[in-house]
This record gives structure tokens, sequence and C-alpha cells, in this order.
């Protein structure tokens, strides 16, 4: 492990992609100072950092889309001058990012051949393009997804899988992977592992940006950790404990708690669903949530989890009872939702939570206006920036304005920005999709402190989470989605991974298929 100096040994061979000194500044945000990273052909590298440390820019700089105000990057020896991304694929040098470059309107072939599409007679070919995309996903070991599929069509996983096939199809010699796990259920992550290692061994260079530590020791050589814009550290993945890389990506030990259950719930039963059905995409499913209990909604990706929550918010309308504090309440549609004191942060929070093009006070203050406008629908300024100065302190919002624009926040801030936003009202029930998708450890360990402090308030707390260590260490139970029907609910005693992983894939702590208890 190298500290304070990350070129220092370890140059028996020379390096093949370098950033020296490089400097970047947007306005009056230092996004990069004087960072260093050095990284070789026929490996992966971590650039490890909390969101806003500066990784995202560097290979913004690195692909094309940005460029240095000093310093230089260099591949094989040669500096680089880089106008557009397109420069840099043309050097082989491309990137999967965790926002989503695809046309919704068009099909998987039609966006995976952007640009690059097969003509005959001078016109596109469609069908010789799903014949390639065909024979791709065929190379890429993947059956689940219909290249003639329009993309809008697709859950948010699928999507992805897309958007890193439309990469790969450029071949790229240098591919960086930024955060493109976040929305991959595990399974997914394992393709994409076992995709990258066979990039490697044909000599490519990966970087990888991601939240999940697991999946950084589990693919990287070796890492570069960033800090407020400046390179730290770097060595062999191997060189470093967990521990150790927290600390040097937040500058402290994470406070104490964190990953663990809040406080044992009241016995006071606030929400129930009983048979509740939508068509296909979920049926029969039957939960209780008590005061102060965080009920955590497990499954592999596409059981019905993210239907199930848009439901209990009112966008869907199924069969069935919503009871709350015993009592029969209609929920047909998000309005009803939020007066019934019911919350929803979304799994999306670019597409369906934000407002990017808005102040972070517009953000806050658009779910609030009840609260905030005065009589005639008059807005005092005094009164919104009050009310917003109070959310941003009380998330920790970072950001040196409320009327910094929300697109220009790291994607921790904005999920903060979001939840917010969302708990700006007096809640009973809220529910969960996934939101610490691609935020940083810092961050999640704000959240997770945001969790207690919920359920301690008696909050219900419904919690669909991709992340297993969530389910297994934040929930008082956990219930498991399989076939699109609540077939496990695993009570305090008997949540562990083996057991939350066992019923994900046959709908029984037992392997054997056998229906298990009702939430």
């Amino acid at each position: 492990m190298t500290l304070a100096s990350p070129i220092a040994g370890e140059n028996e061979r020379g390096w093949d992609i370098e950033a020296v000194g490089v400097h970047k500044r947007y306005g009056a945000v230092v996004a990069l100072e004087n960072a260093d990273f050095r990284a070789r052909y026929g490996e992966v590298h971590a650039l490890l950092g909390e969101n806003g440390a500066g990784k995202s820019t560097l290979v913004r700089m690195l692909t094309g889309a940005a460029r240095p105000d000093a310093g230089d990057l260099r591949l094989d020896g040669e500096v680089l001058h880089l106008h557009s991304n397109r420069d840099g694929i043309e050097l082989g040098i491309d990137a999967v990012y965790q926002e989503l470059s695809l046309i919704r309107d068009l099909s998987v072939a039609e966006n995976i051949q952007l640009g690059r599409e097969p003509t005959r007679a001078g016109f596109t070919n469609r069908r010789a393009g799903r014949r390639y995309v065909r024979k791709l996903f065929s190379e890429l070991g993947l059956d689940s997804i219909d290249p003639s599929a329009t993309v809008g069509s697709l859950p948010l996983a699928q999507q992805q899988i897309v958007e890193i096939v439309k990469v790969l199809a450029r071949k790229p010699r240098v591919l960086v992977l930024d955060e493109a796990t976040s929305s991959l259920p595990r399974q997914d992550v394992l393709w994409l592992v076992e995709i990258v290692r066979r990039l490697v061994a044909d000599g490519a260079a990966v970087f990888m940006i991601s939240h999940r530590l697991g999946e950084a020791y589990e693919l990287a050589d070796r890492c570069t950790v960033f800090r407020s814009g400046q390179s730290v550290a770097t060595g062999l993945m191997s060189e470093f404990s967990e521990e150790e890389l927290i600390q040097l990506m937040i500058g402290r030990e994470l406070a104490e708690g964190g990953m663990r259950v809040p406080k044992p719930p009241q016995d006071e039963v606030v929400f129930e669903t009983r048979s509740l059905s939508l068509g296909t995409r979920f049926h029969s499913v039957d939960l209780t949530v008590r005061k102060g209990e965080v009920l955590g909604i497990g499954g592999l990706q596409g059981q019905g989890q993210a239907e199930l929550l848009l439901a209990l918010y009112g966008w869907h309308h199924p069969q069935g009872e919503v009871l709350l504090h015993g009592e029969p309440v209609h929920i047909d549609s998000p309005r009803a939702a939020i007066k019934a004191g019911i919350a929803y942060v979304p799994e999306d929070r670019r597409t369906q939570g934000l407002l990017l093009d808005h102040s972070i006070r517009e953000n806050v203050t658009l779910a609030a206006l009840d609260r905030v406008q005065r009589a005639g629908g008059w807005l005092p300024a005094r009164a919104e920036h009050d009310f917003a100065r109070g959310v941003a302190d009380r998330f920790r919002i970072r950001a040196d304005s409320l009327e910094r624009e929300v697109r220009a926040l790291s994607g921790g801030n904005q999920q903060k920005v979001l939840i917010g936003k969302c708990l700006s009202d007096e809640i009973q029930v809220l529910l969960l999709a996934d939101v610490t998708r691609g935020i940083d450890v810092g961050a999640k360990s704000e959240f997770y402190d945001l969790l207690h402090e919920l359920a301690e308030r008696g909050i219900a707390v419904i919690w669909a989470s991709s992340d297993i260590g969530e389910l297994t260490s934040l929930c008082h139970r956990v219930a498991i989605m399989f076939d699109r029907s609540i077939r496990v609910t695993l009570e305090s005693v008997d949540i562990s991974e083996e057991n939350v992983v066992r019923a994900a894939l046959s709908g029984d702590v037992n392997g054997n298929g056998e229906e298990g208890a009702d939430a």
C-alpha cells in the first residue's frame, strides 16, 4: 500500500494508462486537484471514494467527455488530446455509466448498433441487425433479453445490461465501468464479472467505480482511493482491509452503529395488505408491518418488488385490500397515499424522483407546498428558503448553495435531496425502492442512521433492496418474493445471507420449493 504518493514503486514494466497532476474545476467547485493514477493492460483497477471525490470526473476526462484544466492523461506513453467521447472511442477508450444513454422508444438491437447499423442497398437492414445482436448475445451468454423488444419495456436491470452490451460491441481496449452494477441483481453481477475477466485475459484494461466494496475485492487487481478531489492511496487490493479503505475514502472512521437492526418494533400493526394482486405482475401478497418495524423485501430481480411498492403508493390499482391501523383505505393515486401518510422513495432518482434542472430549494419545497405557501397560493421566498435549509441541514446535503441545480450534485447528495423531499411531511409508512443504489459508504452510513431514527419514531418501513447485506443486517423481518408472490418470510432468528439466497432461488429456505409462511 502506498499513501500520499500514489506513483511510488511498482514500475518495473512501465504503465500503460496514466494521469499525472490532473486538475479540474467547475466554477467554485474543485473536482480534482493534483490527482494521479497508474494502470496497466490486463488488469482491473478500482477507483474508490465517496460521491464527489473526483472519480467520475477523472474517467470523464479519460474518455474525452471532459478536459483537464492542468496535468496530463497518457495512453501508451503518449499524451491524450481528447475533445469528445467520439475521440476516446476511436482510440478504444469507452465507458458504461450508471445513467443510461439508451433511447427508450428504439429496440434493443437498434440501441446496440446505433450509428453502426448494417445497410443493404442504402437502407438500414434491420433483419441483419437483429441477427448480429442475437449472435453477440450468444457469445456473451445472454438469453433473457429479446433483441426486438423496445428498451422502454424492459426492467431497469435489463436496460443496464443493454447499455453494457452496447459498449462491449465496440470492443474497447480500455473500459470504464462507472457504477455499472448498481441496478443489477447478483446473478447479473456474476455475469459481468465473467465478461470482465474475459476482457482482461484478452489484454484490455478495465477501470471500475463501485460503492460495493465486495465487488472491488472480487474483481480488482489494484485500486486508487480518492478523497476530496485528490488521490490519497494506491496499491494492490490485497494490501488493504475493508476498514482501511473506508477510512481512506471518508477521512474518518464510520460512526458507531451503521449496519445493525433498529430497536425492536412495537406490537401495534400499522399497515396490512390482504390478497393483493396486480394481473401478472404480482399476486396474493399478504403483508403486515408494525410500528417501528423495518420489513425487507428481497428476491431475484423482476419478481414484482418494484410493482408492489408502486401499487402501495397508488401508481397501480391492484385487487385486494389495504389497511391502515386496521381500517381499510383506498389508495388510488400518489396524492391519496400522501394524504394517508404513505411516502415513497423511488429506485431511479434521476427519472422518477427529481427535477434535475431545478435547484435543491425547488425540489425540496415542491413536495411541501401546503406547508410553505400562504393563503391565495402566495409562496414567500423567506419561508421557502428556511424550509429548504432545514431539510438540507437535517439530511446533511452538501452543496455551496440551495440554488445549486440538482444535476450538478453527486449521486449521494442527489439521493439525500430525494429522501428529504419525500420525508418533508409527517408520515406513518415509508416505502423504499433500492434507495442506496449508487451512493457511497459515507452516504449509506448516514442513511442507515436515518433509518434507525425513523424506526424509533414509530414509522413502518417497507424496504425493497437488492443488497443482501442490507436485508440481513438492517431489517427486523425479510419477505422473499418468488414467482411474483411472497413465498417466505424470515423472522429475525432465521435471517442470514444463505437463507435469503436460497429462498430467492427456490421459494423456500430448504430449497425444495415448498411455500413458506406469509408476511
